[in-house]
């Protein structure tokens, strides 16, 4: 968030609570951006996964505009129309668990690979965040 609408809105940028949604939503818009980009690298279009999501369009390019908050039903039903699966990791925050280091990914489930492919991944240093 830029700092001086920030100020405007009274928001404390260093307030501990307020960086861990920052860096929450910065999770958001990454995985939404990395489907996206799974989606055009496979050479399909927003109707190609309307289409399988049994969808409209609009609905696809609203789902992928960046500031949405879609729900995570939409988001399982646009991996999967787009051949990957996502897999999520539930941390307690300030406490030391298996899941705080593993990281966020999302990998390819066949078409026409033997391989799951790992497209990105995302390591979350938890206990920091939670400062």
């Amino acid at each position: 968030m830029d700092p001086r609408i920030a100020e405007l809105l009274g928001i404390d940028l260093d307030d501990p609570q307020v960086q861990r949604e920052n860096a929450a939503i910065d999770r958001d818009m990454r995985l939404i951006e990395t489907l996206v980009g799974i989606r055009r690298q496979r050479g399909m279009t927003q109707a190609d996964v309307a289409e399988r999501m049994g969808r409209s369009q609009p609905a696809v390019s609203d789902f992928e505009r960046l500031g949405g908050d879609p729900h995570l039903s939409t988001i399982r039903r646009y991996a999967l129309a787009i051949g990957v699966d996502v897999f999520h990791a539930v941390s307690v925050s300030g406490e030391a668990s298996e899941t705080s280091s593993t990281p966020a990914r999302i990998q390819v489930s066949g078409w026409g690979s033997e391989t799951p492919q790992t497209f990105g991944t995302a390591s979350i240093d938890l206990k920091r965040a939670a400062r």
